[in-house]
């Protein structure tokens, strides 16, 4: 979801109702304890927000919470309600912002918040296995905040999967002080797929493939004055049928193994061999420079544009495919980012990713250089993006606007031929148009969203057999940009919350031209207070040479065919945080 970039003092529409508090005292329930919170997202529909708020207990944070509010902006005819997390010491709450940021809010900021709003110490979070029955806690404030992306997205949003916050603060938090914190994500992944007999890799590797990861994330962030310190170090041991860039880009668990196109080479290989491989890798290295309407980001740091659900138009920079599993973090890239905030609201963004080539030299033609202007008209929310990427044109425009209770979006990408090898290359469009809602159903919490996707650049028809596939759509595959063959694509999904500990959730992706489907089916259970565990199956329907069926690539010399794809998947997925 987007939020504000950076933080700033408000100033409030009305007085501080101070016999409130002072009601307070004298009735004995406690001290001030905080000032200012930390902001998660703003919507337009407050179903939305109380979602947010409810489920935020989720997150795993080092701080304690003292509470969640939802506080309501009026701008004109438009009320946009903002999901405010407050720290249960006064002053915490920029301690508490790079936490946050680390499970998955990338863009949270620090707001002031009025007294009316202030804390009493003896205030306890609500009951997570309730749901919120009574109107939440409004006031209206005179400054504009920016919209939510989308409403909670159980299966897509970043930080979804993080399990209940703890409400004790981290020791090594304490030793290290107030302004440095250090989070752990320890991580296991395991996989199981069917291998078609008619598949390519059979005789290798039999009538299955199994493959396992363990990885350990260590996040350290140190913030002195408008200066902070960002790093993230990830320990990776992989083992199984398919390792490296292959099972990279398998989609379901997406792990960097190589920063051979990066600027800089962070990942240390420690050992390898037929199935298995170690290496460690600093998958963030940044220092940020922030005031009250310029931000300036220099170093290893992950950026998302764009408002797709399963897919991406207007994200090149290592967007997750459409089954991944695990977006705790998403992987960053090495550039300058310089953000401006304005005073009607409105945003700006320009970024440079330094890249090196094959030849491994750092050059513009790897490079991306990119503009996002973010802003406002009437109900309207927009973005508009220019930028060279890889040496090509790129242009986008994004648009999100209220739907009733639900939230319409398109992104529309206009870029030139992704491969820099193609001859006269074609200028070609890649969109989305999504819809998404989330609902209370007899105490549950439901999610449901559709998405239309569009890429100029896929296949009409797969030819069989497939020998070889058009430049511009093989570089895209391989830059980790696409994830699909062919054109058109229609995803359909959500999430159930049975209990506030279990959520099923469900997503199918159907190709609009064979008929052919990816159904994704996954249970999400809270298992204690800092673990999660996910366990998931990704089925394949479809007939023979359809992209979700096993694909004819070739046929041997004694006429059987050769296939690769397709085949059923089981996974589990856990990862504690501390």
């Amino acid at each position: 979801m987007l939020v504000r970039l950076f933080g700033r003092s408000l100033t409030f529409a009305r007085d501080v109702p101070i016999q409130g508090i002072l009601w307070g005292l004298i009735l004995g329930v406690g001290t001030l304890q905080a000032d200012i919170g930390v902001v998660i997202g703003s919507f337009t529909n407050v179903q939305n927000a109380q979602s947010l708020k409810k489920q935020s207990w989720n997150l795993e944070l080092s701080l304690p919470l003292q509470d969640i509010r939802v506080i309501t902006n009026q701008e004109g005819p438009r009320a946009l309600h903002r999901v405010v997390l407050i720290p249960s010491q006064s002053g915490q709450a920029r301690n508490l912002l790079p936490m946050v940021r680390a499970a998955g809010f990338e863009s949270a900021w620090v707001v002031q918040l009025p007294a009316s709003q202030l804390v009493f110490a003896s205030a306890s979070p609500p009951d997570i296995e309730s749901t919120d029955a009574s109107p939440p806690d409004t006031l209206v404030i005179a400054a504009k905040t920016t919209n939510a992306r989308k409403p909670v997205v159980t299966l897509a949003s970043k930080g979804a999967n993080t399990p209940k916050a703890t409400r004790e603060p981290s020791k090594l938090l304490s030793r290290l002080g107030n302004n440095t914190s250090v989070t752990f994500r320890l991580k296991g992944f395991g996989s199981a797929s069917q291998v078609p007999s008619s598949d390519l890799s059979r005789a290798a590797q039999g009538d299955h493939s199994t493959n396992a990861t363990l990885d350990l994330r260590t996040m350290l962030q140190h913030d002195s004055g408008a200066w902070s310190v960002e790093m993230a170090h990830t320990l990776l041991i992989q083992h199984g049928d398919q390792l490296g860039p292959t099972l990279a880009a398998s989609g379901l668990n997406p792990v960097v193994v190589s920063d051979d196109r990066r600027l800089m080479d962070l990942t240390f290989d420690l050992n390898d061999g037929q199935r298995h491989q170690a290496l460690h890798r600093l998958d963030r290295l940044n220092a940020q420079w922030r005031s009250d309407q310029w931000a300036v980001t220099l170093g290893r740091q992950a950026v998302s544009w764009g408002s797709g659900i399963v897919f991406q138009p207007l994200d090149p920079f290592n967007p997750f495919a459409p089954t991944a599993v695990d977006r705790d973090y998403k992987a960053g890239d090495d550039l300058v980012l310089i953000e401006r905030l304005f005073e009607n609201g409105h945003d700006m963004q320009l970024m440079r990713v330094f890249r090196r080539d094959a030849a491994d030299q750092v050059s513009n033609s790897a490079a991306s250089t990119a503009a996002k202007w973010h802003g406002y008209a009437g109900p309207l929310e927009f973005e508009l993006i220019a930028a060279q990427h890889y040496g090509r044109d790129f242009f986008g425009v994004s648009g999100r606007v209220p739907l009733g209770p639900a939230v319409l979006r398109s992104d529309i990408a206009i870029r030139e031929g992704v491969s820099a090898g193609t001859q006269n290359s074609q200028w070609g469009t890649l969109g989305i148009v999504n819809v998404d809602v989330a609902f209370p159903w007899r105490g549950r919490t439901i999610y449901a969203f559709a998405e239309y996707f569009h890429n100029d650049f896929g296949l009409s028809d797969l030819s069989s057999p497939l020998t070889q596939l058009p430049a511009d759509l093989q570089e895209g595959l391989e830059r980790g940009e696409f994830f699909n063959l062919m054109r058109d694509y229609l995803a359909l999904g959500g999430s159930l919350e049975w209990h506030p500990l279990l959520t099923q959730q469900l997503t199918l992706i159907s190709n609009l031209h064979d008929a052919s489907s990816l159904v994704q089916m996954q249970l999400a259970w809270d298992v204690a207070q800092n673990q999660n565990v996910q366990l998931g199956w990704v089925g394949f329907t479809g007939g023979g040479g359809d992209e979700f069926a096993p694909v004819t690539i070739g046929a041997l010399p004694t006429g059987q065919t050769v296939t690769q794809g397709g085949g059923d998947r089981v996974y589990l997925r856990w990862a504690g945080y501390f």
